[in-house]
């Protein structure tokens, strides 16, 4: 096992040297150390959270989510009311996802929804393990790309080709909040294990619920997802935006990491899950 300094040397010579060329790029690329901290990004991403450099965000880490102090600087006026449950949340995920990566050497993939600079624009993230020559992971690079997924009003252009002008069906169809949240997630093409995760409910109960409540609502015979969601588009659900769906939260694009980090707001989290490696 490394060392501290043998991990601390690695990271400033070879690491951090090698991404200085990139700090002025308009890109989004961080480098978090063996203790998941920031150890050097590039200006763009340190302020997409609000730092003027990438100077300001050294030594920021995700499980400093309770610090109000820097909550308030990176999510400015949405660090407020029932958003800062959320956020505290899944920042706390986040930092196990990084976790993660230390223990299984693995690539993570996830959308990040977290209202980062006081704006609610959806990222696309990737984590790379960053391995030292002898194996051992001792930091984390990250990747992102800003997304047009549940950014309001302007997002279904690039995903659908809607256009602006065209208005939304009217339709005497009563809906429930979860029909709601299901049909939304339904319109805009959102797989059923990444819909358990946004809703916190099992698929079985998606796929009741689109069977026997949805379908029948819309006069479909049986279950038939596919004709639900068209029929969800022409009258104009894909951009009906459920209030329940307007908060912060994140999705685990592989579905077994996320039923090992557990996305569910009411269970405790894994003490091992705390120490970082």
């Amino acid at each position: 096992m490394l060392s501290q300094q043998e991990k601390y040397k690695y990271l400033q010579e070879v690491v951090i040297s090698d991404f200085m060329p990139l700090v002025e790029q308009k890109i989004f690329s961080v480098i978090y150390d063996y203790d998941c901290k920031i150890a050097i990004c590039t200006n763009y991403s340190a302020q997409s959270i609000a730092m003027e450099s990438w100077k300001d965000a050294v030594g920021i880490s995700f499980k400093d989510q309770h610090r109000s102090d820097l909550g308030a600087k990176i999510f400015g006026s949405k660090y407020t009311g029932a958003f800062v449950e959320f956020i505290h949340h899944y920042i706390e995920k986040i930092y196990q996802l990084q976790l993660s990566i230390f223990r299984n050497k693995n690539v993570v993939n996830f959308i990040d929804l977290l209202p980062y600079n006081d704006q609610f624009i959806a990222y696309l993230i990737t984590y790379v393990p960053i391995f030292h020559p002898r194996g051992e992971v001792i930091g984390i690079q990250s990747f992102a790309t800003s997304i047009p997924f549940f950014s309001h009003h302007d997002y279904l252009q690039n995903i659908l080709g809607y256009n602006k002008q065209t208005e939304i069906s009217k339709t005497a169809v009563k809906l429930t909040n979860r029909e709601h949240e299901i049909l939304f997630l339904l319109a805009n093409l959102i797989p059923p294990e990444q819909m358990t995760q946004i809703l916190g409910i099992s698929r079985s109960t998606i796929a009741n619920i689109i069977a026997k409540q949805l379908s029948k609502k819309f006069g479909l015979a049986g279950s038939n997802s596919k004709l639900l969601t068209q029929l969800a588009i022409e009258q104009g659900y894909h951009k009906l935006i459920p209030e329940s769906l307007s908060k912060p939260y994140i999705i685990i694009l592989d579905e077994q990491l996320a039923k090992e980090i557990n996305l569910d707001k009411k269970k405790p989290l894994k003490k091992e899950a705390l120490t970082c490696y």
